[in-house]
């Protein structure tokens, strides 16, 4: 058998860069560290004495806030452990400044750099091609703030949805009051002990608050910071709801943090392709379709039973067919639960057939497969896709993917990954189909008009001289 895709939810990390409607975690890191305001800070000679572990923190803040050049290799990683495998994921937290107004940024799908003329603002989102090919160019303030970063808001969700939240170092850079929320009496803030990164000594502060521990990690000569070490525990409770994974940290490292350093004058700059959409604020395209074949009826299809007996298009027109793509995986084993539960509720129902579609290799015997049902509760067919028809007809991305046809063969809903609220959502898809609805067009109709709003609002955003070409265009009607 071709073995042709592996877990859309599942041996892969959960995700840093989930801006895509926001993630609370990384927007409860921008309040509890107090990030979004612009101006700078009062100095430390201005501050009552304070505490030890509050001076070590106060040193740090100032620092920053006097620099004249800083610039880091910032990442934020991401590390559990889930079946007795170690998962990593991380992303980009760089920053590199020359006050007053010459700044880059790379923050998980986000990259701003202004070189001192002119502001421009890239989205990495491979899903809309990269925001259908958007910059956004504005000319460069005078003096750099937080608000010039956030002012976008499509900008700000991206920075603010990472699960590491924005560069802390922006914050200490840019911040009007950094970590002000850090000193409220409700924060117990403690000095631990010294430890080294990569030989050089560190003092650390650990700052306690009601949503977990924060820990700094200052460089005991620079005071920069070196290290920063998250909360994890309401991030556990997000990202695993189910306590399936062990030993988890959430880590941003500032690499090669200087400051008061000639950064050169050829380093800011981001070359701008020629086919790019220049704008003056970003306008967010409509996510794609799950699947082109949406309302279309796919190629001829053949599966084989456990039994040996073939499962083909043919043989299962008539009805309406719900076919789960899985492999062994608890995301694979949670849609089949779910569809096991509503096949149960539709037991009334002779027209509608449920079929478990095993994407596994043939080194994963039948037997194998039969135990398997039994212990996930199944009641439908299970069945093996031997030619890869999931892949090459259907096109399916990973596994879990859930998809229905209707009697005549078109493809009526089609789902990918493992979704929470499936036994909510997709009895009212089915109840649609049989009832000679379709979902699937009113699915196409909303997503093509979705794609004209989005026309007429990017025309609004378009510079001038590249607005009356983009009207011209027919790509764009």
């Amino acid at each position: 058998m071709k073995e042709y895709f592996s877990a859309a939810n599942g041996r892969c990390a959960k995700g840093l860069c989930r801006w895509s409607g926001g993630v609370a975690y990384g927007l409860l890191l921008m309040v509890l560290l107090g990030t979004g305001c612009g101006r700078r800070s009062e100095s430390a000679d201005e501050l009552p004495p304070l505490a030890e572990a509050d001076a070590v923190l106060r040193q740090m803040i100032d620092t920053y806030q006097r620099a004249q050049t800083y610039a880091d290799q910032g990442i934020v990683r991401l590390r559990y452990r889930e079946e007795g495998q170690w998962i990593e994921d991380q992303a980009r937290l760089a920053v590199r400044l020359e006050r007053p107004n010459r700044l880059i940024v790379r923050a998980y799908q986000l990259t701003v750099v202004c070189d001192g003329v002119s502001w421009h603002t890239h989205i990495a989102d491979p899903e809309t091609g990269d925001l259908d090919g958007q910059i956004l160019v504005r000319p460069a303030p005078e003096q750099i703030s937080l608000e010039d970063v956030y002012i976008d808001p499509i900008s700000k969700d991206v920075i603010a949805g990472g699960m590491g939240g924005p560069p802390l170092t922006l914050e200490l850079l840019l911040g009007e009051h950094p970590l002000e929320h850090l000193f409220q009496d409700s924060v117990r803030r403690e000095l631990l002990s010294d430890q080294p990164i990569a030989a050089q000594a560190c003092r650390r502060v650990r700052a306690t608050l009601e949503e977990g521990s924060i820990v700094f990690w200052i460089d005991r000569q620079t005071h920069l910071l070196r290290r920063l070490e998250y909360p994890t525990d309401l991030l556990a409770r997000q990202l695993d709801p189910e306590g399936l994974i062990e030993d988890l940290s959430l880590v941003a490292e500032f690499r090669q943090g200087s400051m008061n350093i000639d950064l050169g004058r050829n380093g800011f700059a981001m070359p701008i392709p020629t086919d790019a959409k220049i704008v003056s604020r970003f306008v967010l395209p409509p996510r794609p379709l799950p699947s082109d074949l949406l309302g279309q009826v796919p190629e001829p299809f053949r599966f084989v039973g456990l039994d040996s007996q073939p499962w083909t298009q043919r043989s299962l027109k008539g009805k309406t067919r719900v076919l789960a793509w899985f492999n062994i995986h608890p995301a694979s084993e949670l849609c089949l639960r779910q569809l096991a539960n509503i096949q149960r509720e539709m037991a009334h129902d002779s027209t509608t057939t449920f079929l478990a579609v095993c994407t596994e290799p043939t080194s994963v015997g039948n037997r194998q497969l039969h135990r398997l049902a039994e212990e996930w509760d199944l009641t439908m067919p299970v069945v093996r896709d031997l030619e890869a028809y999931g892949r090459d007809i259907f096109q399916i991305p990973g596994a879990p993917t859930v998809v229905v046809l209707d009697a005549q063969g078109v493809v009526q809903a089609f789902e990918v990954g493992a979704n929470p609220t499936l036994e909510d959502s997709l009895p009212g898809v089915i109840r649609q189909v049989l009832a000679g609805q379709s979902p699937a067009s009113s699915l196409v109709t909303h997503f093509q008009e979705q794609q004209q709003h989005y026309h007429q609002a990017l025309l609004e955003v378009m510079h001038p001289p590249l607005l009356r070409d983009a009207r011209r265009s027919t790509d764009l009607r």
